[in-house]
């Protein structure tokens, strides 16, 4: 290859990533507006979403990190999954514990670039006990519409240099998840859902459909002693793993179909 033809080779390739830097940045154009607000009062507010995380102290004395980034293309890769033709723009929202000397990673979640997410012991985007009596972000941006066709246009996980993060669990997470295990030792899968999260006609026939390869429904009641972060992170999402492992992901899925074709929802 000569030195001409190598030049057109490379002008060729920074055309090429600048057309498509400006196709990403089009899909969805707007400023990410956030602001955390506590008992009412807004705190703090920012804008743009990065790996940079927003430390503040809450009214508790608690010291709250959270970072707001780019939805990747895998987290629409998986609502389109669930027969969505169409979705609206994500944000991944992470938070975290500077409280002590070494910052210890809590949750993520993913909402809406126009939405209200809420964190605390009454969950909403997720239950975290720490936050006292939560927080609420407020997530502003002019609306935008995801399609199965835009999903090239969307940076991977990897592109945008995102990991997954585990949450450090304590002593009362790690007993549930032995206890989880333990049953999953003993072949008994067990799916944990909010009694009020479905209708009751829907629980009861999602019950029969789950009795059928032999997996357990358990609901459980606000106030119950199955109410806590402990459970739900030790006990219900070891088990999750578990089930989808022994059943596989699309079995979840296909009950997911026949319930939304036998109720309409």
């Amino acid at each position: 290859m000569t030195f001409a033809k190598l030049n057109q080779f490379v002008f060729g390739v920074v055309a090429l990533f600048a057309i498509s830097g400006a196709a990403q940045a089009e899909l969805c154009p707007g400023v990410q507006k956030i602001s955390l607000m506590y008992g009412g009062n807004e705190l703090t507010h920012w804008e743009g979403n990065s790996s940079q995380i927003h430390k503040l102290t809450l009214p508790n004395g608690f010291v709250l990190g959270v970072k707001t980034e780019q939805g990747a293309r895998e987290i629409y890769e998986r609502d389109f999954q669930r027969s969505l033709t169409q979705t609206t723009e994500l944000v991944k929202i992470s938070l975290y514990d500077y409280s002590a000397a070494v910052p210890r990673y809590l949750t993520s979640t993913w909402g809406g670039s126009q939405s209200q997410q809420g964190y605390g012991p009454k969950g909403g985007a997720d239950r975290v006990d720490e936050l006292g009596s939560g927080i609420v972000l407020n997530l502003e941006k002019p609306a935008c519409t995801i399609t199965k066709l835009d999903l090239a246009a969307i940076p991977t996980e990897k592109e945008l240099g995102q990991s997954s993060e585990s949450m450090i669990p304590d002593e009362k997470t790690k007993q549930w998840m032995q206890v989880a295990q333990q049953d999953i030792a003993k072949k008994r899968y067990v799916l944990s859902m909010f009694k009020d999260s479905l209708p009751p006609e829907v629980r009861t026939r999602l019950a029969q459909l789950l009795n059928k390869v032999g997996i357990e429904l358990e609901l459980i009641k606000s106030g119950d002693a199955h109410d806590a972060k402990a459970y739900m992170v030790g006990y219900a999402q070891t088990m999750l793993s578990a089930i989808e492992t022994q059943f596989g992901k699309e079995h979840g899925r296909d009950i997911e179909r026949q319930l939304k074709s036998e109720f309409g929802f």
